[in-house]
């Protein structure tokens, strides 16, 4: 009679182990899916605006700041400095032209 009580406590042990393990696992994955989800539509939301950029200016410092006038983020943007960061891109500047464009 003891055997079977000492594997029956631990068979359920394991078992509930395992359930909290596959609970976060589960859990784990729903977020890292979100924020996965979050990223693309950042990096989505910068090419909308690289190609707005591109498209419709001669990629002068004023003209780029006229563009980013409507844009969500305009107030924490800092243009008194030769590099403008948007979500996941830096544009940066060389005597008020666009240079280069890197990932941040």
């Amino acid at each position: 009679m003891k055997k079977w009580k000492i594997a029956f406590w631990c068979c359920l042990t394991i078992l509930v182990l395992i359930t909290i393990i596959s609970a976060y696992s589960i859990i784990d994955q729903a977020y890292a899916l979100t924020y996965q989800k979050v990223y693309y539509t950042e990096t989505e939301s910068d090419f909308e605006n690289l190609i707005e950029i591109i498209n419709k200016t001669d990629l002068s410092r004023i003209q780029i700041e006229n563009v980013f006038k409507n844009h969500a983020d305009y107030e924490y943007m800092d243009f008194q400095n030769d590099t403008i960061s948007l979500n996941r891109i830096s544009l940066i500047f060389k005597n008020g032209k666009l240079k280069t464009i890197i990932r941040d």
